[in-house]
């Protein structure tokens, strides 16, 4: 079978889909499947259903729009308004997928395990198991294996692409090219026409002796343009007069706001010199609540240790009390048992003595009755002794035998008597076994109790332990973190005060993201630059939007806006996400390399959440940042499509061609970023000191932890104690209850027991033999009493009884029940006796003194325990209260502290708003002085400038000469670079040169407006300039040509740029041309050599044969998708032949073979043929199905639509389709059949 390295086609469900009428499963689908049936029985449409699935296109599914996919809508009936088929995959590991596609009307829709989904992700998990839906690598229509063959060698080199997705690179394979062929060709041009300028450049040169008539003009342009610099002085001198009155104005208010500022600080140490008092009687408060802690905590483990010896004498006290209610009750038992033993032992003694004299009586009445006269005690006697003669033998053998009989009737009644000793000694020792058990189960109490107890005081002792270590520890990594918190607020040397007005700026952005959950925050507050380098270009690109306020909505930020007017809230800027219009990215931008480290700025800002980026995104646009102003002004102008561009120091260059500065504020403004991670550590500060007097309180439990330790070692020594105590009570009361209740093995009761069973065989076996002597003696007996019958047969008539033995055994049987009596008696009396004695013994009365002892001393025990646990708790209770009153007052001193801070808090704020406004008219003045010192170097520029010019400025009547003014200022120049002193001598020099601007008309002195200033010089200036453009125009000598040659200069040099540029765009299209040129051809040939090296051997399988051939070549090696793709094949035992040539059967062979390779280079998991056996015999046929047999097995599932027996015969199984007509509408019947149980025919 087919290697489980893929999953495989499992089912096809249809309903309603063409032929296939209602609900309908066709499978299992083995590894190799042939679906067979009558021509127009329906096994196309089943083709038509895997393609439909797999996301076929409705045009080649031979309908012109997909409602006629449902069946019975070819005869215009159809059955339902929708359709579809599912195809059931099953994946490696088992698991099923069910790829569905479901048509309603003219529209269809998809399915992955019955969740809808669009094409494009359908597609991708069918690609996921190597189904593509583009190459149809899966499926063979009918009539496609000839047409492969057929296929000229440009229609083969067409499928290639397809099959190898090159294609894909082909629009944009075409469109670089032409855009690089069109740069090149724009190359050439500008090569050309800056050779043309180049001669224009020679021609000027040869000119530049026709300038003749330029003197004329140049007096008169000498005098506008002395003109316009009397002008620009006369107007620098009254804006140096109007900014030193600024200056001096800015002076006095800076003197009012810094006495303002002396102020505020005084009433700062003044209340810092409060707040240091009230914070030393916060930390005395603190301290004397310390040590209630310390006493309260130093009294808890004496109060614990007299509750648990409370509670443990409570405990023993019941136990004592228990012990003595057993005492007293054995006592009174045993004092019942005396008085029943004694009361026993008497009624036996009268029984006794009243069977004497009831003995006595009866042997008066029967006095002599059966006494013999002496003749007849003679004669009695002689007969006697004459049978004695006769019976010697019997008589000696009778006295051995009832002298045997004597010996077992002793050792009888000797038994008798062990017995009753051994059952004495059980009774005593389940006496003892009792009294043990009573005082292993008071031990047992006691160490439940104990475990108990210790169980509770080691569970409160680990948890303090665990808080107290989890404290240490803390207390450990809180100091590290704190101090690494303090050392990186040292080096910032920073102590942060809030404005007002930035306190109200955060409280409104706390309220609208309480009030609008939209709400997410100032973008100064979501962004963070990704190294501090880029700060204030960062801050720079920002702008004004740092501050601005990102939404969610339009809706959210207009809810905000109304919000802040009805609270009179100032304006703030809103991005609402949904409402921003933002530009994509310009992905080259990142693939700037020279100038090096060009970055978007947006790819050097970290942006957290992430939803922010699209209000960062509108910020920055596509600016980009870079190391220096040189390389931003190059990347902003010099590289074709101006950009926006921001040097690390701030300098902005706008697209419009305005370029900003301003570093020192940019600086200012930049160390925002850095007042973020003040504020961060600020706080992290603050929560690490409060979360360490936390720990510190934990931390000082140790000395209660100690305490707890020292009650659980003292519990747990009388606990051992004890329970050896238990475990020796408890091995005797085990060892006698199984020694003598329940059959144990240690040696004292199984030699008891061994014993008692010992005298129980012992009185059986005599028993026994007694009973044999009985009857041995009786036989022995019967034998005498026969003899002497015989011989006292008239003595006994004389003396009127039967025998002798009837005089004889009256005689003996009263005197032996008489002694019978009196032994039972005895042996009752000496029984009781001993059980007197036994009770006697017993000393009950002792147990009850002393539990009653026991009982009063741990009384009075507990009496003591309750009063010290009294005392310790009111102790307690006083010490909690005094630290309650104490917490109180630290309460109000808290209260006041933070009052105080809070009061402080404003004053350094209204400090920091003093020392900002301060540092404010710093800068102004600093811009101020600035000014001047520009109108200072300005006048000194126009000056210089006229010097250099030749310009006679006019003077005052009187003043010295022109030349010589500017000896003296050459002499204090001294022809080299001045410090500020010196220059600012030089300025007051230039400031003292008397000008006579009355040379100047009223008009031009009467200009109020600085703008107007400004136009007016302007104007003059382009006057100037058009005198100078009308000198230009004439050939004045080596002027107007100079001018000439420098506008030809510039357009060479605009040319070569241009030029420069078209080169570089050209050699970076060709670079992108070139990289998706690798890409096709890499795509291509990597499925071309696959097929290539794949199609011969698979040619030799099927054709059978190793002398087959078959190859492929490409017309083009460098690229060969561009033109054609040669098939070659070698039939066995034939020449070569053009594929046109070849026979029906090997066209089919070769196709196949060419299918197959194309398969194998990107395989799917299942392989769909539609009658690809049509063309070929027999033998063609048995090569072709045991190839595919094989390549089932190793490859992929195969399933094969065939109409011949000799193919499908060798397949797995059968899906047969049969034709049936409903309603003059065709309707697919399938079968199906596993051949896989049938033995395989291949080789027969």
């Amino acid at each position: 079978m087919m290697e489980e390295k893929c999953g495989h086609l499992k089912y096809i469900e249809l309903d309603n889909y063409k032929s296939y009428k209602g609900k309908q499963v066709i499978g299992p689908f083995s590894a190799f499947t042939a679906v067979i049936g009558p021509n127009g029985s329906g096994k196309s449409n089943l083709m038509d259903a895997i393609s439909f699935v797999l996301g076929e296109r409705t045009r080649h599914l031979r309908v012109t729009k997909l409602s006629d996919l449902i069946h019975g809508s070819v005869v215009g009936k159809p059955v339902s308004k929708t359709a579809s088929v599912t195809a059931v995959y099953q994946m490696p590991d088992g698991t099923e997928r069910r790829f569905s596609r479901f048509i309603s009307g003219n529209t269809s829709e998809y399915r992955i395990d019955g969740t809808p989904v669009k094409v494009e992700e359908y597609g991708t998990a069918l690609e996921k198991i190597h189904i593509f839906m583009k190459v149809k690598n899966f499926l063979i229509f009918q009539g496609a294996v000839e047409s492969i063959a057929m296929k000229n060698a440009r229609e083969r080199c067409q499928m290639f692409e397809e099959i190898s997705r090159s294609a894909e690179y082909k629009e944009e394979y075409d469109r670089s090219k032409a855009e690089m062929q069109k740069l090149e060709e724009e190359a050439t041009f500008n090569l050309n026409k800056k050779k043309n300028i180049v001669a224009e450049r020679k021609e000027a040169r040869i000119e530049i002796d026709e300038a003749e008539k330029y003197k004329k003009l140049h007096s008169r342009w000498m005098s506008k343009r002395t003109e316009l610099q009397l002008f620009k002085l006369y107007y620098n001198d009254v804006d140096i007069k109007r900014i030193r009155e600024d200056l001096q104005q800015r002076e006095e208010v800076v003197e009012q706001e810094n006495a303002a500022r002396v102020k505020i600080e005084e009433e700062i140490r003044e209340k810092r010199r409060e707040l240091g008092k009230l914070n030393r009687d916060q930390s005395s408060l603190e301290q004397d609540i310390k040590k209630c802690d310390q006493k309260v905590s130093k009294r808890k483990p004496e109060y614990i240790k007299v509750s648990q010896m409370l509670r443990h004498v409570s405990d023993k006290h019941k136990e004592s009390k228990k012990a003595l209610e057993n005492a007293r009750q054995q006592h009174s038992s045993h004092r019942q048992e005396m008085e029943q033993l004694e009361a026993d032992y008497a009624r036996v003694q009268a029984l006794k003595e009243e069977y004497e004299l009831q003995q006595n009586k009866k042997s008066k009445e029967q006095g002599r009755s059966l006494e013999l006269e002496d003749s007849q005690l003679a004669e009695y006697h002689r007969l006697k002794q004459k049978a004695a003669e006769h019976t010697s033998d019997i008589s000696a053998q009778l006295d051995a035998l009832r002298r045997e009989y004597d010996e077992q009737k002793d050792l009888f009644d000797s038994l008798e008597r062990r017995k009753e000793e051994i059952e004495n000694s059980l009774r005593l020792k389940q006496t003892e076994l009792s009294d043990n058990q009573r005082r292993l189960q008071r031990l047992a109490e006691f160490i439940e109790n104990s475990l108990k107890s210790i169980t509770e005081l080691s569970e409160t002792e680990g948890t303090i332990r665990e808080e107290v270590e989890n404290a240490t520890r803390r207390i450990d990594e809180i100091n590290a973190e704190l101090e690494s918190v303090i050392c990186q607020l040292g080096e910032a040397k920073v102590e942060r005060h809030e404005s007002s007005r930035a306190i109200r700026k955060q409280e409104l952005i706390e309220n609208l993201k309480r009030l609008f959950p939209g709400v997410q925050g100032r973008l100064l507050e979501m962004c963070e630059p990704s190294h501090k380098r880029y700060q204030i270009a960062i801050t720079k690109v920002l702008g004004k939007h740092m501050d601005s306020i990102v939404c969610d909505s339009e809706k959210t930020a207009k809810d905000c806006i109304q919000y802040m007017k009805d609270q009179r809230i100032e304006p703030e800027t809103f991005l609402p996400l949904d409402f921003l219009d933002v530009q994509p990215v310009d992905e080259k931008l990142r693939e700037i390399s020279d100038p090096p480290n060009v970055h978007l700025v947006i790819d050097v800002i970290n942006c957290d959440p992430v939803t922010a980026k699209k209000a960062l995104q509108f910020a920055c646009g596509n600016a980009l940042v870079c190391d220096t102003v040189e390389h931003a002004r190059c990347v902003a102008y010099n590289m074709g499509e101006r950009k926006k561009t921001v040097s690390l120091d701030g300098t902005l260059f706008q697209r419009s061609g305005v370029i900003s500065g301003g570093a020192s504020d940019l600086k200012a403004r930049a160390k925002r970023w850095d007042e973020k991670q003040i504020s961060s550590l600020m706080s992290r500060r603050d929560a690490l000191q409060t979360e360490l007097k936390e720990q510190l309180k934990r931390k000082r439990k140790e000395a209660e932890l100690r305490t707890l330790q020292s009650q659980i070692n003292g519990l747990e020594k009388r606990l051992k104690y004890t329970q050896k105590d238990k475990d020796s009570t408890n091995y005797i009361t085990l060892q006698e209850r199984e020694e003598k209740i329940l059959s144990g093995n240690e040696e004292e009761v199984n030699n008891l027991r061994a014993n008692l069973e010992e005298v129980n065989e012992r009185l059986g076996m005599c028993q026994t033999k007694m009973q044999e002597l009985e009857i041995s003696i009786n036989a022995e007996k019967a034998k005498m009493d026969t003899v002497e019958d015989t011989v006292l047969h008239d003595f006994c008539v004389s003396i009127g009884v039967e025998n002798i033995r009837e005089y004889e055994d009256r005689e003996l049987r009263i005197a032996r029940e008489r002694d019978q009596k009196r032994m039972e008696f005895t042996n009752q009396l000496q029984r009781i006796n001993n059980q007197l004695e036994y009770e006697k013994s017993r000393d009950t009365l002792d147990a009850v003194k002393r539990w009653e002892e026991a009982v009063a001393s741990e009384r009075q025990e507990m009496e003591r325990c309750r009063k010290q646990e009294k005392r310790l708790k009111e102790e307690m209770e006083a010490e909690e209260m005094k630290k309650s009153n104490l917490e109180f007052q630290l309460g109000e001193y808290q209260q006041k502290s933070e009052q105080m801070d809070g009061e402080l808090a404003e004053l350094s704020r209204r400090l920091v708003s003093r020392k900002r406004e301060l540092q404010k008219l710093q800068k102004d003045i600093s811009q101020i002085e600035a000014r001047l010192e520009s109108k200072r170097s300005e006048r000194h520029s126009l000056l210089q400038s006229a010097k250099m010019e030749d310009l006679q400025l006019p003077l005052k009547p009187g003043a010295s000469s022109m030349p010589e003014l500017e000896s003296q200022l050459s002499a204090e120049n001294g022809g080299a670079d001045l410090n500020s002193e010196e220059m600012m001598r030089l300025y007051a020099m230039e400031a003292r040169l008397p000008l006579d601007y009355k040379q100047l008309e009223k008009p031009l002195r009467m200009i109020a407006d600085d703008k107007e200033v400004v136009r007016k010089a302007d104007e003059m200036q382009s006057e100037v300039e058009h005198m100078q453009n009308e000198l230009s125009r004439f050939q004045a000598p080596n002027l107007k040509a100079s001018a000439k040659l420098g506008n030809v200069e510039q357009r060479l040099r605009t040319t070569e740029a241009e030029f420069e540029e078209t080169r570089r765009k050209a050699k970076k299209a060709r670079a992108q041309f070139e990289r998706i040129r690798r890409l096709r051809y890499a795509a291509f040939n990597k499925c071309f050599l696959s097929i290539a090296e794949n199609i011969d051997p698979l040619y030799k399988a099927l054709s059978r044969n190793p002398g087959a051939q078959a190859s492929l070549l490409p017309t083009n090696a460098e690229e060969p998708y561009l033109e054609e793709l040669q098939f070659q094949c070698v039939a066995p035992g034939k020449r070569f032949q053009q594929m046109d040539s070849l026979s029906g059967g090997e066209k089919t062979i070769a196709a196949l073979a060419l299918s197959f390779a194309m398969h194998q280079y990107n395989p799917s998991p299942f392989f769909v043929l539609d009658e690809i056996d049509a063309a070929l015999d027999n033998t063609n046929i048995g090569k072709v199905a045991s190839f595919i047999r094989e390549y089932s097995r190793t490859r992929a599932q195969v399933i094969v639509i065939s109409l011949k027996e000799e193919f499908y015969s060798r397949a797995d199984s059968l899906v047969g389709i049969y034709p049936d007509i409903e309603n003059n509408c065709l309707v697919s019947r399938v079968l199906t059949f596993d051949l896989s149980q049938y033995e395989d025919t291949e080789d027969q």
